[in-house]
C-alpha cells in the first residue's frame, strides 16, 4: 500500500512517488543526512545503538570488545553508514572470533533467518521485519524478535538523546548556494520519523524537496527512481561521508562529493570553496573527483584494531 506524508510542505515518499519526481532546476544533489548534514554518527552509534545493543542482547560481560567492533563497522571502517541490520550481522560475525567471547561462553544468536531476509527484503525497516516474523514458524520467531525489540529500542533512545543538534554550518551554506540552481533530496539510510524530526526541528526541510529514508528504499534505488535519465549525467551530485554513498552514486554514473569522518566541517568548507563551483560549472569530473574519493577511501580503516 502507498503511504504519502506530509510534514510543512516536504512529501515524505515511497519510491514509487519518487519515481513520479520531474526536474525543476538542471541540476540535482543527493544529500545523505547522518555524518554529512549532521555531525551525528559517533552521537547516535555509542549512545544510542550500542547501549541497546549490550541491553536487550545480555552482552554486559564484553561491553569493550561490543564498542570495539560496533564502532569499526559503523563509524571507522568501509561499512560506515550500512543499514543497521546489515551492521548487527557484521558485528556478531567479528565478536563469534574473539578469544575472550569463546572463553566466558557468550552465546550470540543464531541470524541464518535475517541475513536470508536481508538478502531477499525490499525495505530493510522495522515494518518490514514485523512482517517476516508474522511469516515465521514459531521456532524461528525468538531471535528475530530480539533484533527488532533491539532496533525499535535504539529508536527510543534516538528520540530521547538527539534532539537540539544543529546542522553543520557548511551544510547550510552550501544548501543555500545549491538551491536556485539545484534540485536537493535526502538520500539516507534512517528511518523516516527519525529524519522528519530532524530535519523540521532545525527547520531545514524547506530546503529539500524529498525526505528519502530507510522505509522508502535503498539509496540505489532511491536515485535511479529520482535522476534517471531526468538529468544530464554531470549535473548529478551525491553528497555523502559512507561508502554506501559513492557505491550508489557510481550506479547510477553520478558525481560523489564525500564528507570526511573527524573532518566534517573541513570537508564541507572544501565543497564550498571548490567543489561547489566545479560542479556548477561542469569540471568536477575527472582529477578533481578522483583527488575527493581517494582522499575518502584512505580515510577510512581497512583492518580493524583489534588485529593492528
Amino acid at each position: 500500500m502507498e503511504i504519502k506524508l506530509k510534514h510543512k510542505g516536504i512529501q515524505r515518499t515511497t519510491l514509487e512517488n519518487l519515481q513520479e519526481h520531474r526536474p525543476k532546476k538542471d541540476y540535482f544533489v543527493g544529500l545523505d543526512s547522518d555524518g554529512t548534514i549532521f555531525d551525528s554518527m559517533e552521537l547516535k552509534h555509542k549512545d544510542c545503538f550500542l547501549g541497546a545493543l549490550i541491553r536487550v542482547f545480555g552482552l554486559a560481560p564484553i561491553t569493550h570488545e561490543v564498542h570495539l567492533v560496533w564502532n569499526y563497522v559503523n563509524i571507522f571502517s568501509s561499512t560506515r553508514g550500512t543499514n543497521r541490520f546489515k551492521a548487527l550481522i557484521l558485528t556478531f560475525d567479528y565478536l563469534r572470533k574473539f578469544k575472550r567471547v569463546k572463553q566466558l561462553n557468550i552465546q550470540l544468536p543464531p541470524l541464518k533467518v535475517l541475513e536470508k531476509w536481508l538478502l531477499s527484503s525490499r525495505f530493510l525497516s522495522n515494518e518490514s521485519l514485523e512482517q517476516l516474523i508474522a511469516d515465521l514458524p514459531k521456532s524461528e520467531k525468538t531471535s528475530i524478535e530480539t533484533v527488532l525489540e533491539w532496533s525499535k529500542e535504539v529508536n527510543r533512545m534516538v528520540k530521547a538523546t538527539v534532539f537540539d543538534l544543529p546542522p553543520i554550518s557548511g551544510s547550510l551554506k552550501a544548501m543555500n548556494f545549491l538551491n536556485p540552481h539545484a534540485d536537493l533530496v535526502v538520500i539516507s539510510n534512517t528511518p523516516l520519523d527519525t529524519l522528519q524530526r530532524e530535519w523540521s526541528e532545525n527547520n531545514i526541510e524547506k530546503n529539500v524537496l524529498y525526505i528519502g529514508g530507510q522505509e522508502t528504499g535503498t539509496k540505489t534505488e532511491m536515485l535511479i527512481a529520482l535522476s534517471k535519465e531526468k538529468y544530464a549525467q554531470d549535473n548529478i551530485l551525491i553528497i555523502g561521508d559512507s561508502p554506501g554513498d559513492l557505491i550508489a552514486a557510481q550506479a547510477v554514473n553520478a558525481l560523489f562529493f564525500p564528507i570526511l569522518q573527524s573532518k566534517e566541517e573541513e570537508s564541507w568548507h572544501n565543497f564550498n570553496s571548490e567543489g561547489c563551483e566545479n560542479f556548477l560549472n561542469g569540471v568536477y569530473a575527472g582529477y578533481y573527483q578522483n583527488e575527493q574519493i581517494n582522499q575518502f577511501k584512505s580515510s577510512l580503516d581497512i583492518v580493524p584494531s583489534w588485529l593492528t
